[in-house]
């Protein structure tokens, strides 16, 4: 049953996906950089800097797989009180975002891994950064509609 959100809702829960979307990236950013050849020596501070960098272009692609899902749906909505095609759909999109880039970044020379990194032959693709958006997306929106329900329930 399809329920109409008021624009609080919708407010709480697309700034709840910028939030929950920055903080996931960003420790996810921070937990693999060991697994980057010419990062894994770099000094926190340094690394951290690099990181916050990614993780902005990493909340831009979560917006941009959440914006075609409201495309194709034809709600801005469409991840409230999501279920489980929403999260296929995130998952799917991002696993897409992140064959792409990894491809074109691995290509380009842009960035390489330590030889323990563990690859998808199949795919000629490291996992750890396949796995990034693919698990991270359905994970936001799933928080995302946690903490918007929170915010509401806090209205007063």
């Amino acid at each position: 049953m399809k329920t109409q959100s008021t624009p609080q809702e919708l407010r709480r829960f697309l700034t709840s996906i910028l939030v929950a979307s920055f903080v996931l990236s960003w420790l996810w950013e921070m937990a693999q950089m060991r697994a980057y050849w010419d990062m894994a020596l770099r000094p926190w501070r340094e690394t951290a800097s690099l990181c916050t960098r990614a993780t902005l272009g990493d909340v831009a692609i979560t917006l941009l797989i959440y914006a075609t899902g409201a495309l194709a749906a034809g709600t801005l909505s469409w991840g409230l009180r999501a279920a489980w095609n929403v999260y296929a759909a995130v998952a799917l999109l991002g696993a897409m975002h992140d064959f792409w880039i990894e491809r074109a970044a691995i290509a380009s020379g842009r960035w390489m891994y330590i030889l323990t990194m563990p690859v998808v032959a199949i795919l000629k693709v490291d996992l750890w950064p396949l796995l990034q958006l693919t698990l991270l997306n359905p994970v936001t929106v799933w928080l995302s509609n946690r903490l918007s329900l929170a915010g509401q329930n806090h209205v007063t």
